[in-house]
């Protein structure tokens, strides 16, 4: 299964709200009224996102930004909308993915927290709601606040979103500070590499590959890039500031990755790494990861790999690492 966006007015996605509204029709005698725009599911402020299983749709549902002026809204929320899968495609976990799509990518944007209006006649989607951490929310909103049929729910995003142009040399001091352990270890040339550059975290920006942890205050403590290499997703860099280590941060960022890598149809999550450093590939199994065998090497992870051993880092060996995505 692949979700990726879809404009709001895609053939395809007025399919599936044709029937989504049949549905409605069908639970509350008529339609959803509620107006939508194309432009309001438009990134950043929005998307909408359609899956497909083999060469069919199955599902849908997007996201659109508000702020407080929308009466019982926040600035930072995130409003689904429309989110509906085929009535031969349910019970495969369908929904959930694409919730959980709707999630990130939101959390990407710097949506801070998501909002839904749903009725009272969708006991099969208020349950997958609070399975999913969604809690009932005392604020109501939209077409149906005044109506006894619709309910809310509202859920808080995880801290990660995509980078800004002007935290990239945040990044850079995210990446000296967390190479300092190395030199305890005795790996001076590893702490005092030289972070990337402006340029090439700006390339990493631009593809839509980077993305930070953040506190409570939106600074980055850590961040992520990655590129795609072979039929994956090869993280370039993940670094953490060791004030936020021992947190789940990396763990955070990587999962956050992989989920947008499997959406799109990726196959596997890739990396390289130093194989005797405790934080370095021990972690990464612990997180999933498999070592590749040199004569497993893709052609281009083996070409990252062998660029970084002809640098020449004396005793401690690189190898490659890969993480499934099903």
């Amino acid at each position: 299964m692949q979700i990726e966006p879809r404009p709001l007015d895609d053939p395809e996605v007025q399919t599936l709200i044709d029937e989504v509204q049949l549905e409605y029709t069908r639970r509350y005698g008529g339609p959803d009224d509620t107006v939508l725009e194309p432009d309001e599911f438009t990134e950043p402020n929005g998307l909408f996102l359609l899956a497909r299983l083999g060469d069919g749709p199955v599902g849908i549902g997007g996201w659109r930004a508000h702020s407080s002026a929308s009466r019982g809204l926040r600035d930072g929320d995130a409003e689904i909308k429309r989110m509906y899968v085929r009535a031969d495609a349910r019970r495969r976990g369908i929904a959930r993915r694409l919730l959980d799509a709707l999630e990130r990518t939101a959390a990407d944007a710097g949506r801070r927290r998501m909002v839904l209006e749903t009725g009272i006649e969708q006991p099969e989607a208020i349950a997958m709601y609070a399975t999913a951490g969604y809690d009932p929310m005392p604020e109501r909103y939209g077409h149906y606040a005044d109506t006894e049929v619709a309910l809310y729910f509202c859920k808080d995003l995880p801290p990660i979103r995509r980078a800004t142009e002007h935290e990239l040399p945040a990044l850079q001091d995210i990446e000296r500070a967390a190479g300092q352990p190395f030199a305890d270890i005795g790996m001076s040339l590893v702490a005092d590499d030289e972070p990337p550059t402006i340029a090439e975290l700006r390339t990493y920006l631009d593809a839509g590959r980077c993305w930070v942890s953040i506190d409570e205050k939106n600074y980055p403590i850590g961040y992520l890039v990655a590129a795609d290499v072979d039929d994956g997703l090869h993280i370039e860099q993940v670094s953490v500031h060791p004030d936020a280590a021992r947190r789940g941060v990396g763990r955070a960022l990587i999962d956050h990755a992989a989920a947008g890598a499997r959406d799109r149809g990726c196959a596997a999550l890739t990396l390289t790494t130093f194989r005797d450093v405790p934080w370095n590939a021990p972690y990464y199994e612990r997180l999933g990861f498999e070592n590749v065998d040199d004569t497993r090497l893709t052609p281009e992870l083996g070409a990252i790999l062998a660029d970084e051993r002809a640098r020449n880092i004396g005793r401690w060996p690189r190898i490659a690492m890969v993480r499934a995505l099903d």
